[in-house]
């Protein structure tokens, strides 16, 4: 690789000799990556170097810039994928009269990729421009253009003109229903909104609700407008640009002819049109804020009353109407009757019919029965035909009814305070910003039916009201029970959705009467469903309420019909999925129950046993698994993506309960997925080892790999071992997810900062054991939210002052595990750096407008806990304020700070920088010869000791693994424990001295003190004896003479770790102890054939709770720069690794030097961690891959259940090499290294070598 290195030169000798890949690359050198780009200071030379082209090569393209040209370079062997996030890539920038080497120089930018699905909205996805169908047909007419052939774009045309159509006919459509809807509160109230202001507040809270709705819909449709026009902007370019012998300027016409002739291309009506529905939210807002006395008024009151508009009531004086609102508040029928008649009131017309109506509500409101009567009597129909939301009076008294009750059971969170559809944002009092709807679990809403049950009885007056209006309906009056209104709801919708039973038995018992309860197919079939697809049924059961679906399903049988054909309801099959999902384990009985089927399979293959699965709900898994009598739950059915079952997707999500009910239940364990592996290998990868040892008995293992001669070799065993399946279903994290594999923000090279700081800023917590919202909006009141824009889909701009890199937009709420995916800027100065987090519209595509912004000054958001030293705790919380300075919210993320290292001896070689892959599988010492133990039944030299150490490599060890730490003056010494124990006290080393801790363990001062002691030791006689009689066999060992071992054992037995296992490392009396050693002896003392695998021993939150250490330590660049100096100054010509637990410290080992490779160590699950990313061997693989480190060290606990998982993390790109105690058995290691494994870690080194040599 040395031999190959490309060197720019500089743009003033015209021409680069040796492009970054150049012919003579090895094929495996060139496709280490996936783009490369080169910074160019003119355009002239970017298109010269483009002009000289390798044939091995994939494409060449030519970015212009503000500063010259961007070219970049797509090697062999990698698929270009448009991302849907941005993108970290390197950019190398050649500057004039400079020799740049991609090497050594440069530093790591950001480049953002855009794309139009980013900003569409999820729902209407379907309805846009098909961007990525119509690039293809330019990709293939480009290629034939470049072969030679005959270009016809008609084909391209035709399409494009069917997306034009299309995208045209779904915006009239939805404007035409925004429109109309708008037109309906024009016709009820007038083109003036200062009417509203006399609305009474149930009407009030209707139409503001109503209002929000139908801007959130316009703004929306503005938004699909514009991003369409964008894409049709962009494909016609990029028609253009690929194909210009077809062309003649595409663009330009087809966009000026076709495009902005058509309404979606310009929003100059919308935009009118939602300034209008300010205006009435304004005032809306403006007279809720106002004191509820006004409504005493009797202006106020029968405006509302009377719903009423011009042009219902065109001649009716104020002294009349304050007369009919009088007559209704005293319940006087007759007063009402002779008010109406002294105004000519014939009930026959239209607009007498239409006052009568509004009558009516303003009765109901008031309670008064005796009008409410007379007023029915009069009525031929209840239908309003200019309800903004097509609701009659019934709708009206159910929902509110409802809302009023609600808000007695659970205060101001009821869960829905509006009838608008069930998803709906604006279905509360409050609207909850960038929030994914949630459900509450079985037993709270258990508990909130049960408390809504006792609230509402028939003796409460409203349900009393309820009754009486129903009674005295007129026979052409009794449709408006079964009435839909605009989502296609009747009040039995809004009666179980409230959870009411009550409300359901009167409701159901009248439609039984009336003959308008046909419930032959069920009472979810087709004819009871809303717009939504949800009946009345679905709606209890979304809304989590047991005892009202059980009232539906009992009233279901009010005509003793012993049989529903429900099971052909897809519908219900879905609502048993939610029931799933949600955990109302109730539900869930009672549809299983009622004949549901369980085994519906939805659009992507997944059952409700699948869902269970996957959110550990133990109890409802359990009922889908035992079924009924007439039905039971076929285990083996799989999802379509990687033909998981139930027991795989537990596997993956690690629910061992689950898990165990599959299986005693006769899942079949061994079954792999769509790419061959199984729920073990699932379980093991992710950490669920619990899962994997649970399955291990009842799995039939894979055929494994071949050995080879050459063990481990991958080249060499490629030609005669088998292999391993694809990784694609091993990537996500979790069963529901869709993770992006993230590509490397480093590649080709080990690349460093040279002279500025990295700030690396993640939003959330790496904490798995933190329960926080990276990005927490507060709750907006209904009344306030006019005033912006917090009830539309939102996204986080992350950008910073002080420092460069491109903004990176993040929509809300951030997908899983957000945190492990850093923003990265540069600074020369991280003190100066101020972030900042702006809340914008998601689907606007303008970052300008801000709806709230959050700021961090990183130099003081975290405490300052003393020079050299930080706070392990990372985690920082700033405020979002709103445009009005209030605050919105709050942000939650944290950061690392990675200053930039320089030494004399810091140089790159290809020795250095990569790992030269032996033929058979390296041996490395844990901690020297091994890891003492107590029960060893051979006495072992002291751990982490120079004598150790050399005695590993003697027995073939080609590498040693220490622990290195900083003491309190730091300096490097070695040290496994992150307490000594020794000083009786449970000190930390970075509180030591470099002194008191070589003191404590000096074998030199323990032998003086031996003979001072001997010396004043008296024998038998009473008398001095100088001589201390025969030599002991050792005095590292001496147990005749035990003072000095007994004080020691003494003063640690308090201690936490000699209370945690009963014995000491390195301590006279069990093991042959050795003094202390500094990282600079084992320079000095062992033989530079060595190498030195280092693990940087630093603490993480977790290891510092568990061992009661206070959470500070030295400050991370710190430590890592006193260890590299010392590295550098002694390492001459022997091979080191670096290693740790702790992924920020590998992190900084990367970024501050270019030629010292960097392994992560992961428990891989064996042990609690609080990290993500050093959860699991999956995490591990993607940390590794993700900051192009040399590779893994895992625990062998996976690796061992699951042989097959050595070859994914070298499938990775990674050295994959494994530590623990079952690399103590020759035969376990034997699995792993016929699977391939570069490195084991061990304790027992010579009997693993002579293993190794016997099998080879």
């Amino acid at each position: 690789m040395q031999n190959n290195q490309p060197i720019v030169k500089s743009p003033s000798s015209k021409r680069v000799d040796s492009f970054p890949f150049s012919t003579h690359s090895s094929r495996s050198e060139i496709t280490k990556q996936r783009h490369y780009l080169i910074e160019f200071s003119e355009l002239s030379l970017a298109k010269r170097e483009i002009a000289k082209k390798p044939s091995s090569l994939q494409k060449l393209a030519i970015v212009p810039t503000a500063g010259g040209a961007l070219l970049v370079v797509f090697p062999l062997g990698k698929k270009t994928l448009r991302p849907s996030r941005p993108q970290y890539e390197v950019r190398e920038k050649v500057t004039p009269h400079k020799t740049t080497s991609i090497f050594t120089t440069g530093v790591i930018m950001l480049m953002q990729h855009h794309s139009l699905p980013r900003n569409q909205v999820p729902e209407w996805a379907s309805a846009y421009i098909n961007y990525k169908g119509l690039k293809k047909l330019i990709k293939a007419a480009a290629e034939r253009a470049k072969a030679g052939k005959d270009v016809d774009i008609a084909e391209f045309l035709f399409a494009l003109d069917r997306n034009l159509e299309d995208v045209d006919s779904f915006y009239n459509k939805k404007f035409a229903e925004a429109h109309r809807r708008l037109k309906l509160l024009q016709d009820r109230y007038g083109r003036s909104p200062d009417v509203v202001a006399e609305l009474d507040d149930q009407e009030s809270e209707e139409l503001m609700s109503a209002l929000l709705e139908l801007r959130n819909q316009l703004r929306n449709l503005s938004w699909f407008g514009e991003i369409n026009r964008r894409g049709f902007v962009k494909i016609t370019k990029k028609l253009d640009k690929k194909v210009p012998q077809a062309t003649t300027k595409t663009q330009d016409q087809y966009i000026t002819t076709m495009v902005d002739p058509k309404p979606f291309a310009k929003d100059i009506t919308v935009v009118r049109l939602i300034n209008e529905i300010n205006k009435w939210l304004s005032i809306l807002g403006d007279a809720q804020n106002f004191d509820d006395a006004r409504s005493v008024g009797s202006s106020r009151s029968v405006r509302s009353l009377g719903r009423m508009t011009s042009k219902a009531l065109p001649s009716v004086p104020q002294a009349a109407l304050d007369a009919l609102d009088n007559a209704i508040r005293q319940d006087d029928a007759e007063t009402l009757q002779k008010s109406l008649s002294e105004h000519n009131f014939e009930a026959s017309t239209q607009a007498s019919q239409f006052m009568l109506l509004n009558l009516l509500q303003r009765s109901i409101s008031s309670r008064s029965k005796a009008c409410i009567a007379y007023i029915l009597s009069h009525l031929e129909s209840l239908y309003e035909a200019d309800d903004l939301n097509e609701r009659n009076c019934i709708h009206r008294l159910v929902i509110n009814i409802g809302r009023t009750k609600s808000l007695s059971v659970a205060g101001d969170l009821e869960p829905n305070a509006t009838g608008l559809p069930v998803h709906s944002p604006y279905n509360s009092h409050y609207v909850t910003p960038a929030q994914a709807p949630n459900s509450n679990g079985n037993a709270a809403s258990l508990a909130a039916d049960l408390e809504a049950l006792s609230l509402l009885t028939k003796d409460d007056e409203s349900v009393q009201l309820l009754l009486y209006i129903l009674e005295c309906l007129q026979p052409n009056q009794r449709s408006a029970l079964s009435s839909k209104d605009s989502q296609g709801r009747i009040p039995l919708h809004y009666a179980a959705q409230y959870g009411f039973v009550v409300l359901c038995e009167i409701i159901m018992s009248k439609m039984q009467e009336w003959g308008q309860f046909d419930v032959t197919d069920g009472i979810d079939a087709p004819e009871w469903q809303d717009k939504e697809g949800n009946a009345p049924l679905h709606l209890a059961v979304i809304g989590g309420h047991p005892l009202t679906t059980k009232c539906l399903l009992k009233g279901e049988n009010w005509q003793g019909s012993d049989h529903i054909h429900r099971k052909p309801v897809s519908q219900s099959s879905a609502v048993l999925a939610m029931a799933t999902r949600a955990n109302f384990v109730g539900i869930v009985k009672m549809l299983v129950e009622a004949g549901v089927d369980i085994n519906w399979q939805d659009g992507t293959g997944e059952t409700a046993l699948h869902i269970a699965a996957r959110f550990g709900h133990t109890e409802c898994a359990r009922i889908l698994i035992d079924g009924s009598s007439e039905q039971k739950a076929d285990l083996e059915l799989t999802e379509k993506s990687f033909a998981w079952n139930a027991l795989h997707i537990s596997a993956v999500d690690g629910h061992l309960p689950v898990a165990e009910l599959l299986v005693k239940a006769g899942v079949n364990v061994s079954k792999p997925d769509s790419f061959g592996w199984t729920a073990k290998e699932h379980a093991a990868l992710r950490g669920h080892l619990d899962v994997a040892q649970l399955l291990a008995p009842y799995t039939t293992l894979p055929p494994a790999s071949p050995k080879t001669s050459a063990v481990g070799d991958s080249e060499a065993s490629s030609g005669t071992s088998s292999p391993p399946p694809e990784t694609s279903s091993l990537e996500d994290r979790k069963s529901n997810g869709s993770t992006r594999i993230t590509d490397p923000v480093k590649s080709f090279g080990h690349r460093y900062l040279t002279d500025e700081c990295l700030v690396m800023v993640s939003l959330g917590s790496m904490d798995m054991r933190k329960d926080v919202e990276p990005v927490k909006l507060d709750r907006v009141p209904l009344a306030e939210a006019h005033t912006n824009q917090l009830d539309t889909a939102l996204s986080v701009v992350i950008s910073a002052q002080g420092a460069h890199g491109q903004p990176t937009t993040i929509d809300l709420p951030v997908h899983d595990n957000i945190s492990t995916e850093p923003i990265l800027f540069y600074t020369s100065d991280a003190s100066k750096v101020k972030m900042l987090f702006d809340i914008v519209p998601t689907y606007s595509g303008n970052e300008k407008h801000k709806i709230g912004r959050a700021v961090a000054l990183l130099s003081s958001v975290r405490p300052n806990v003393g020079s050299s030293r930080m706070n392990l705790q990372g985690d920082v919380c700033v405020p979002i304020m709103g445009s009005n300075l209030e605050v919105i919210g709050a942000v939650n993320f944290n950061f690392l700070v990675i200053t930039p290292f320089t030494h004399p001896n810091m140089e790159i070689n290809s020795q250095q920088t990569y790992w030269k892959k032996l033929a058979p599988t390296m041996l490395i010492g844990h901690r020297g010869l091994g890891k003492n133990f107590i029960a060893n039944k051979s006495l072992q030299l002291g751990e982490n000791t120079v004598s150790s150490f050399i005695a590993a490599a003697n027995l073939g060890a080609q590498y040693v693994e220490f622990d290195v730490q900083l003491t309190k003056d730091h300096v490097p010494v070695i040290y496994h424990d992150f307490l000594v124990s020794e000083t009786g006290i449970d000190a930390p080393v970075h509180t030591l001295t470099l002194e008191q801790f070589l003191h404590i363990n000096d074998g030199t001062s323990n032998r003086s003190r031996r003979k001072s002691a001997e010396r004043r030791r008296p024998d038998t006689n009473g008398t001095s004896n100088g001589n201390s009689g025969p030599k002991q066999r050792s005095l590292s060992v001496d147990l005749s003479n035990q003072s000095n071992d007994t004080s020691l054992e003494e003063r640690m037995k308090y201690t936490l770790n000699y209370k945690k296992t009963g014995y000491k490392a390195n301590t006279r009396g069990n093991f042959v102890q050795a003094p202390f050693a500094t990282l600079e002896e084992l320079f000095e003392k062992i033989p530079e054939s060595v190498g030195f695998n280092i693990e940087m021993k630093y603490p993480m939150l977790l290891e510092s709770e568990q061992h009661y250490m206070d959470t500070y330590a030295i400050e991370l660049n710190s430590f890592c720069d006193t260890v590299l100096a010392k590295v550098y100054e002694l390492a001459r010509g022997r091979h080191i690794i670096f290693s740790s637990f702790n992924p920020d410290i590998c992190l900084c080992l990367n970024f501050k030097q270019p030629s010292i490779p960097i392994m992560f160590l992961t428990d891989a699950g064996v042990e609690a961690v609080s990290d993500i990313r050093a959860s699991s061997l999956q995490e591990a693989v993607r940390f590794a891959s993700r900051w192009n480190l040399l590779g893994i060290v895992s625990n062998a606990t996976p690796f061992v259940h699951c042989p097959r998982l050595v070859k994914v993390v070298k499938q990775s790109g990674l050295v994959c090499v494994s530590y623990g105690v079952q690399n103590n058995d020759p035969e376990l290691v034997q699995v792993q290294v016929n699977e391939g494994i570069d490195a084991v870690i061990v304790d027992s080194v010579l009997a693993i070598r002579q293993g190794l040599t016997k099998e080879s």
